[in-house]
């Protein structure tokens, strides 16, 4: 398989699935919000509160119904799943294209690049995290791609991948991690 194609589905399909799991995560924070906000605002809650002598009396519920709902108005979750669906179908009709091109010349990989750069224009700011996950599971997915080629993702970033950029961050293939250890545990052989 050319090389250029075969990296060019590797960023689209990579693309597509960091932003089928952005919209899910957005998807799901809409619906416990959107739960949360049905469940703490229903005046039974308040009733509730006010039986049980709850400290606070009612005044809990309908405060914790005011920060959920905030938050969503300010967040927008649902606003925010619909753009990464956008994005998503996008790049997944892109990758459609590129498989319907199996003996794409450079001129045609030159466009489906062009197309690629132009969905782009349109992505809300990369977390990083999130983005080496779905470059590994593209990797996986399109199946000719060594394991070597996966990239290494700290335990502290697939924690808080979904809430930090790691702007910056340079993540390491599993092929260059296992080189750069044994040139530290020769380094470290000799000194002994």
């Amino acid at each position: 398989m050319d090389m250029d194609r075969a990296r060019l589905q590797l960023n689209v399909l990579r693309n597509a699935l960091y932003h089928a799991g952005q919209r899910r995560r957005y998807e799901r924070y809409t619906r416990w919000s959107n739960f949360l906000v049905i469940l703490l605002g229903a005046s039974a809650m308040a009733d509730l509160a006010r039986l049980l002598d709850f400290p606070g009396g009612a005044l809990l519920p309908g405060l914790l119904t005011t920060i959920v709902g905030g938050l969503q108005l300010v967040f927008d979750f649902g606003g925010k799943a619909r753009d990464h669906q956008v994005l998503q179908r996008d790049y997944y009709t892109l990758l459609a294209d590129i498989e319907d091109a199996p003996a794409a010349d450079e001129a045609q990989i030159a466009r489906f690049c062009a197309v690629m750069t132009r969905i782009a224009t349109g992505e809300p700011p990369t977390l990083r995290a999130l983005d080496a996950r779905a470059y590994n599971d593209a990797l996986s997915g399109l199946g000719h791609w060594s394991e070597g080629e996966r990239l290494h993702i700290p335990l502290w970033h697939r924690i808080a991948g979904s809430v930090s950029a790691f702007d910056g961050y340079q993540y390491e293939t599993l092929d260059e991690r296992r080189v750069r250890r044994s040139v530290r545990d020769r380094l470290f052989s000799v000194k002994r």
